[in-house]
């Protein structure tokens, strides 16, 4: 194979995502939606994965369901922050204390899940290049 082929390869290398949801129908519709903009999504539905995945993984960005049942959602997105992931948590639009905890806890970006549902491939664009922008940018 010549380089421009292999270059155009890896120009087309399916980017990665972790994804922290319980509800199984939710989050078939999350991977959908992140596979139609070229990401392979690793869905995590136990506490105990999360550190795993994201060790294995070279995921780009984190997508966190606040309302995932039994699920320790603050901890992966500190986790996943830590990790200098961006964050993107999802959850109940009247459920303000838990976005207020989700934005504590250091989410890159809090969002209902409607709006989810309705934009998520420009949310996830938008949420990245902020990011390189914020790792471009010289320390203060």
């Amino acid at each position: 194979m010549s380089e421009p082929e292999n270059a155009g390869a890896a120009e087309s290398a399916p980017r990665r995502a972790l994804l922290l949801d319980s509800d199984l129908f939710f989050a078939v519709k999350v991977v959908a939606l992140l596979k139609r903009i070229g990401f392979e999504t690793t869905t995590v539905r136990r506490d105990q994965e999360w550190p795993e995945r994201m060790a294995e993984q070279d995921a780009s960005i984190a997508l966190v369901n606040t309302a995932a049942r039994g699920l320790d959602w603050r901890a992966a997105i500190i986790a996943a922050r830590a990790a200098e992931l961006p964050v993107i948590a999802y959850g109940s639009h009247v459920d303000v204390e838990t976005q207020s905890e989700a934005r504590a806890a250091g989410a890159t970006r809090v969002i209902a899940n409607s709006k989810l549902a309705a934009d998520l491939p420009e949310i996830v664009e938008q949420t990245l290049r902020r990011a390189e922008r914020r790792a471009d940018s010289p320390p203060a």
